[in-house]
Formats: structure tokens, C-alpha cells, sequence
């Protein structure tokens, strides 16, 4: 089993679960009936808005699922430089925070807020990064192809996970440990890596979420 593998499931949970209209409609009755003063002045609607707001920032754990994946490139080409020596471990700070600047517009403030900000290079896990957006791209083809057993929209409407465990059970996990990536996405959705169905994912997404025609 890969790391990528295992971020899918992360970020299947994460995002495309958690952050959908349908299942932070569920939730947000859940919240309502314990705390109804919280949400008094909060529509459905502006519970789910706030859930997906997407806006640049500094670090890659609080980023918003449309930004998510340029935080991971800015890592993997610092990664990819520092292993063919193209820069050195002492200029690594200052493109870290010329690429945050060039690819998300922000400027880094401290080194707690810029290049500390993470573990895993420091505990020797290089190339790991990359993992997260494959989990990004993995999981929206296996949502492609979940879609065509569940009524996924209904399913988490109700907040019904079960339903969706038993499948990724069935279909994702139990070959998990079996097959190498490329073999493992082939036998769950037929096809080979397509990361356009990411890009629709996010596209589809977010036209409707900020109106863009």
C-alpha cells in the first residue's frame, strides 16, 4: 500500500465528504438541535459557504481544498531542487518564501508560519507531499465511480456513512494491500490516473459556490 493510497481516504473524508453541501446540511441540523442559538443567524447555506471559503494563506493545514494542492507543489519542487542540488539547504528558506509569494500571493512573516511549519522534512520523510494531492486525484475518480452504485447526494444528506464505508470497503480497501497504485486505481474505476477528474471536481465546485459564469 502507498502513502498515496492511504491519503485518499483522508482526503475523501476530509473535503469530499465533509465539505459537501449535502453533508454539511446534515450537520449542521445536528448543531442546531443541540446548540440552536449558535447557528440562529446562520443559513444553511452560509454554514456550507464558510466551511469551503477559499482564500491564500500561509499555512498548508488550514488551507481550503481549492489552494490545498499549490501548497504541495511549492514543497515538492523545493524537494526536487534540493535533491538534484540545485539550490542548498541554506537558500531553501528564501524560495520557500519567493514561491508562496509567486503562487499563492502572500508573504511569509516568520519561519513558524513558512518553512518550519512541517515535520516531515525534518524527520527525514522527503517525498511524502506529493502524496496528498495524489489523494486529491485518486479520490475524486473513485467519487466518479462511486457515483454510479450510491445515490451519493441522499446518502450523505442523511449522514449516512455506512453506505459509503461498505462500498470503499468492497471496492478500495480490500485491494489496497494487494495491488501497486496504478493497478489498484485500475481495478476500482477502470481507468488509469486522470487527474481531470480532480480539475471538474474543483471546477464544478467552486463555479457554483462563488457564481463564476
Amino acid at each position: 500500500m502507498s502513502m498515496g493510497e492511504h491519503e485518499t481516504i483522508s482526503r475523501f473524508y476530509e473535503n469530499i465528504i465533509g465539505r459537501s453541501k449535502e453533508y454539511t446540511d446534515h450537520i449542521y441540523d445536528i448543531i442546531n438541535s443541540i446548540y440552536p442559538e449558535l447557528l440562529s443567524d446562520v443559513s444553511k447555506t452560509e454554514f456550507f459557504e464558510a466551511v469551503n471559503v477559499s482564500t491564500p494563506s500561509l499555512i498548508r493545514t488550514e488551507s481550503d481544498e481549492l489552494t490545498y494542492s499549490l501548497h504541495i507543489m511549492i514543497r515538492y519542487e523545493l524537494e526536487k531542487a534540493l535533491i538534484n542540488n540545485e539550490i542548498t539547504v541554506d537558500n531553501v528558506k528564501d524560495e520557500w518564501n519567493r514561491l508562496y509569494k509567486e503562487y499563492l500571493g502572500v508573504d511569509v512573516t516568520s519561519d513558524r508560519e513558512g518553512i518550519l511549519q512541517d515535520m516531515h522534512w525534518s524527520d527525514g520523510t522527503i517525498g511524502y507531499f506529493p502524496t496528498y494531492a495524489l489523494g486529491n486525484a485518486y479520490g475524486a475518480q473513485i467519487l466518479n465511480t462511486m457515483r454510479k452504485d450510491i445515490d451519493l447526494e441522499k446518502t450523505l444528506k442523511n449522514g449516512d456513512l455506512k453506505i459509503i464505508k461498505e462500498w470503499l470497503k468492497e471496492h478500495v480497501f480490500k485491494y489496497a494491500s494487494l495491488l501497486k497504485p496504478r493497478e489498484w486505481l485500475l481495478k476500482i474505476t477502470g481507468e488509469e490516473l486522470n487527474p481531470d477528474y480532480f480539475l471538474d471536481y474543483l471546477e464544478n465546485k467552486y463555479s457554483k459556490l462563488y457564481d463564476l459564469k
